[in-house]
């Protein structure tokens, strides 16, 4: 059954219990010394691949150098994520509880304060939410009577530890 468009703008209205706003991403400081460091790395990938005669992967190293510099240091955006009884609003979308795979919180303070969602689709595309200073319990119970949890996650995902340590 499809809605119309005014119906889900106002089902996303209503998901008021929770509400907060969540960086885009999860932004790294860097400094001069890791601007070295990954220029230092590139040229030595890149120094091989042309050693080895392989241009397209010497290429491709430059242009993954590039995009880091340019597109790095974007500071990332606010999202209004709002959960409520009918669904999580995430950057302006409404995924209802029946489009929600599972979910899953870590909760390590001061480090790690995060929502992982895991929509159910052909191509599911889990997004992470940034907890900021909402109550993890309090958001796990409401979570949990609409949706499954996923308890085998108890870490970040490697993705996510992988990009922190490189500050990417």
């Amino acid at each position: 059954m499809a809605y119309s468009k005014e119906f889900i703008e106002e089902m996303a209205k209503a998901q008021d219990l929770f509400v907060w706003e969540a960086p885009s991403w999860e932004f790294n400081e860097r400094g001069p010394k890791w601007y070295l460091l990954m220029a230092l790395a590139a040229l030595v990938l890149a120094g091989y691949a042309v050693y080895a005669a392989n241009y397209l992967f010497a290429f491709i190293i430059l242009i993954i150098a590039l995009i880091l510099v340019f597109a790095g240091n974007e500071k990332p955006h606010k999202i209004l994520v709002q959960i409520g009884n009918n669904g999580i609003v995430y950057d302006g979308k409404l995924y209802t509880f029946d489009n929600i795979h599972n979910f899953a919180i870590i909760y390590h303070p001061p480090y790690t304060r995060v929502l992982y969602v895991e929509p159910t689709s052909w191509m599911p595309r889990r997004f992470r939410i940034s907890l900021e200073e909402e109550d993890p319990v309090a958001i796990r119970n409401h979570l949990k009577r609409f949706v499954e949890e996923d308890l085998d996650l108890r870490e970040e995902h490697f993705s996510d530890i992988f990009g922190r340590l490189l500050r990417l």
